[in-house]
Formats: structure tokens, C-alpha cells, sequence
């Protein structure tokens, strides 16, 4: 058999898993017009041609990234508030106050949800006062008589209204 003529390949760099990433500085532009705009991060991502997972891990790892990122959304809160607000003004004219006020919840959920805050607290304000009964079973057997007196005296006594 003939010896193989097959040379070996040349070694390449090792790379990390998975695929490189699409990261490019430009995008840190991109998403802060979009966020003037009032898009989300989901139509960010979309924009880009990414998951929001990638979205994420960007701001995770490319400090220029996340801080593009916080601005977009800070502008995209302006463009929701401020289209509420052009909304009121005008008088209606297609503006539904009712998907406004449930999109600012749903978006912004640390400024526009409302909460419920329930205290609990005893008479006039206090601690809640807590009471523990306890039972015991007396085997009157065991009892000296004299024990056994004073034992009736005491239920004789409670017994009495």
C-alpha cells in the first residue's frame, strides 16, 4: 500500500467556545437612538439581529456597551412620558390614556406601578400580641393527698364565675 501524501494541517490559534461575537462599538449609537425612539430592548435586539440574552451579555462585558444601553432606556422613558403627556394635552385625538398608564406599568415597573404597602400592627400602633396556651394532663393518681386538696380548691375556684 502506498503511504499516505496527506500533509498534517497547520496548527491554528485556540479560540473560546461557542461563536465570536458580533460586538461592534457602533451598536452603543444605534441603541441610543432607538431608546430616543421609545424602543425596548426586545426591538433593540431585533434591530441588531440578536436575542436579548446577547443584549445582556453585551452590557455584561463591554462597559461602553452598558453604558449606551442605560441612556437608551432612560431616553425611551422620555419618549413614553412624553408622549403621554403630548396625549393629555391634545385632548385625545387617538390617544387611549388606559394603554398608556398599562405600557408605563409594564415598562416601567420601579416608576409607574403602583404598590400596595399592608402593616400589621397591634392595639394603638404596637407589637401584635401573641398568646400561647398551654395545656397539661395531671395524673391525680400520682398526687399526694394533700396535693390532691389543693389541686380541687384551685379548680373550685376557677370554676366560679
Amino acid at each position: 500500500m502506498p503511504k499516505s501524501k496527506l500533509q498534517p494541517l497547520p496548527t491554528t490559534e485556540k479560540r473560546g467556545r461557542g461563536r465570536p461575537t458580533i460586538y461592534r462599538p457602533e451598536f452603543c449609537e444605534r441603541v441610543i437612538e432607538m431608546g430616543k425612539n421609545g424602543y425596548s430592548i426586545a426591538s433593540m435586539a431585533s434591530e441588531l439581529d440578536v436575542d436579548k440574552a446577547t443584549i445582556f451579555d453585551w452590557r455584561a462585558k463591554h462597559p461602553e456597551f452598558a453604558t449606551a444601553l442605560s441612556k437608551a432606556l432612560v431616553h425611551a422613558q422620555h419618549w413614553w412620558e412624553r408622549t403621554g403627556v403630548m396625549g393629555m394635552l391634545e385632548g385625545g385625538k387617538g390617544f387611549n390614556a388606559l394603554v398608556w398608564k398599562v405600557s408605563m406599568q409594564a415598562r416601567f415597573r420601579e416608576d409607574y406601578t403602583e404598590r400596595k404597602v399592608q402593616e400589621v400592627t397591634g392595639a394603638n400602633g404596637g407589637p401584635v400580641q401573641s398568646v400561647v396556651e398551654q395545656r397539661a394532663t395531671i395524673d391525680a393518681t400520682q398526687l399526694t393527698p394533700e396535693q390532691r386538696d389543693v389541686l380541687r380548691a384551685a379548680l373550685i375556684t376557677a370554676k366560679k364565675p
